[in-house]
């Protein structure tokens, strides 16, 4: 398999050095930019797998950057990693796109166990995807898992590939109750506190987008789990 390409966009210079340097002894590729739009000068013109990018830093705030970064690109992985610990910011990092928002001080063993997870988990989405064209209609949303895409009354919506997965599973499943665990295993590899927020937080993300379909809802059985419904 070929080493994953991993661009890092972090203005406090020490410690970008420093992760370049201990990814490529986990055997990535790693590519360090200096701010906000460095890094969007080195994503516009090279092929990254996963990008790892601070939030506050001059010339773009990482907030900025993510958004530029989904606009052109829906699929590729994006972990926050940043001194924000508010709720308020790990919200709006996954309102960005994000798929993980890891705080400063953190343990690099744990970043490298999660960069390998996300990349597993949407590289076998796009391999999974790649072999079939997987559409779900409910209601009047149209919803393309595999081009990232979502339609609800002619107007177009991108979707990551994590929401994809999210949709897929509730749709394959419509009127079922899905356990939070099993969302959490399939969807994000582990059950833990951080990807139960994490989840908590991406059907927050699914329910806005959906919202303008008044016939569609996304169902908390509380305490056990969530099931999509076409209201009659």
């Amino acid at each position: 398999m070929d080493k994953a390409h991993i661009l890092i966009v972090e203005d406090e210079t020490t410690l970008g050095l420093l992760l370049k340097e201990n990814l490529k002894t986990k055997n990535f590729i790693a590519k360090l930019a200096k701010d906000g739009e460095e890094g969007w000068k080195y994503f516009s013109t090279e092929r990254f797998d996963l990008c790892i990018i601070d939030i506050n830093m001059p010339k773009l705030n990482g907030f900025e950057l993510a958004k530029r970064i989904r606009e052109k690109n829906t699929i590729v992985p994006i972990i926050f990693l940043t001194a924000n610990s508010s709720q308020d910011d790990k919200i709006r990092g996954f309102d960005y796109g994000a798929d993980e928002y890891i705080t400063k001080p953190f343990n690099f063993e744990e970043l490298v166990a999660r960069i390998k997870a996300i990349l597993k988990r949407t590289q076998y989405a796009q391999q999974d995807l790649a072999s079939k064209h997987e559409q779900f209609i409910i209601g009047n949303t149209t919803i393309d898992v595999t081009n990232h895409k979502l339609l609800i009354n002619g107007t177009e919506k991108k979707i990551t590939t994590t929401e994809g997965l999210l949709f897929k599973l509730l749709l394959s499943n419509k009127n079922q109750l899905i356990t939070r665990n099993t969302i959490l295993i399939q969807v994000w590899g582990r059950d833990d506190y951080y990807t139960a927020r994490n989840l908590d937080v991406y059907i927050n993300k699914l329910r806005k987008l959906i919202k303008d379909d008044q016939s569609v809802e996304i169902v908390n059985v509380h305490g056990s789990g969530f099931k999509i419904v076409e209201k009659i």
